[in-house]
C-alpha cells in the first residue's frame, strides 16, 4: 500500500533565449520500495520548450499495486537580459552657420526576446547641434522593463576659412 517515493528538483528558475521562452531540461526519477518497475512521467517534459512565466510540472509514477505519488515543482522563465544597442561612432561634423549644424544618425536596438525596439536618443537626431562636444545619451526599453543605455558625441567644429570679398580699386588724386 506504500506508494512510490519521487525525485523531483527545486523550482528551476531559467534565462529566456527567445520569444517563445527558453528550453529547460531537468532530472525527475522516482522508485519503490517493492517494484523494480514504474510507470512514470513528467508534464511538461524535460528538455521542453518553458514559455517565459511560471510552469507548474507535474510528475505521478504508479506502481505495480496502483499506488500512485504525484507531485511537482515550478520552471520560471524570466527576461532579465537588456536590449543591445547599436550606437553610431563618435561624429565630427562641420558647422553650417554660426548655431553649429544640424546633425543626423541612426540608432537601433534589439532584444532576444521582443526583436527590434525603438531607441531614445537625446539629443534626437535632426537637432541642431552647438559648437563643441556634445553627449548624444540613447535608451531602449523592452518589455519587460530591462533597459540599455549607451551614448557617442557629435563634435562640432569650425576650420572653414573665412572669406575676403576683393574690393574694387580705388583711384586717389
Amino acid at each position: 500500500t506504500t506508494p512510490p517515493t519521487l525525485n523531483l528538483p527545486s523550482d528551476i528558475t531559467a534565462e529566456a533565449t527567445g520569444p517563445s521562452g527558453a528550453v529547460v531540461n531537468y532530472t525527475a526519477s522516482a522508485n519503490d520500495n517493492l517494484d523494480a518497475s514504474l510507470i512514470f512521467g513528467c508534464s511538461p517534459a524535460s528538455g521542453s520548450v518553458f514559455p517565459i512565466g511560471t510552469t507548474l510540472v507535474t510528475c505521478t509514477a504508479e506502481d505495480d499495486a496502483g499506488n500512485i505519488e504525484s507531485g511537482g515543482f515550478n520552471v520560471i522563465v524570466q527576461d532579465t537580459t537588456p536590449p543591445v544597442l547599436t550606437l553610431p561612432a563618435d561624429m565630427t561634423l562641420e558647422a553650417t552657420g554660426a548655431s553649429g549644424t544640424v546633425a543626423t544618425f541612426s540608432a537601433s536596438a534589439t532584444d532576444l526576446v521582443d526583436g527590434s525596439l525603438p531607441v531614445t536618443c537625446v539629443p534626437p537626431s535632426g537637432s541642431m547641434f552647438p559648437l563643441g562636444a556634445t553627449t548624444v545619451t540613447c535608451s531602449a526599453t523592452d518589455a519587460n522593463s530591462n533597459t540599455s543605455s549607451g551614448n557617442f558625441t557629435v563634435t562640432v567644429q569650425d576650420t572653414t576659412s573665412p572669406v575676403i570679398s576683393p574690393m574694387t580699386d580705388i583711384s586717389l588724386e
